[in-house]
């Protein structure tokens, strides 16, 4: 299939209750990374505190990919985004119900994945 891009917005929530909403946008090509709105693919956990992933809202989703690896640091954590799951539709997306916490000044990277 054609690749058709997409975007959508991860949000971490910091111990003290503050609130990041990040918007992205995915190529939907096997092994690139989500692109932040300044070109770079690298999203920064502030260094004050630890924060959350809490939720992650997928406006449309790909074609070509279904799945995003969560890399901190240049390691691939195992958590895997799946793009069906957390649509901007669903009602009970991925990290709602399980938020992932990430330690201070931790570097992100979402990788695109078809399987």
């Amino acid at each position: 299939m054609v690749a058709a891009s997409f975007t959508q917005t991860a949000i971490l929530r910091g111990k003290n209750g503050r609130v990041i909403h990040i918007p992205m946008t995915v190529s939907d090509v096997t092994a690139e990374f989500a692109v932040l709105p300044d070109g770079n693919s690298f999203i920064q956990i502030p260094s004050d505190q630890s924060y959350a992933m809490v939720d992650i809202i997928v406006d449309t989703g790909g074609t070509d990919t279904n799945f995003q690896d969560i890399f901190a640091n240049g390691l691939q954590t195992g958590l895997r985004i799946t793009n069906k799951a957390n649509l901007n539709t669903s009602n009970n997306r991925q990290f709602q119900t399980a938020p992932v916490a990430f330690k201070p000044g931790a570097m992100l990277r979402l990788k695109q994945a078809a399987s």
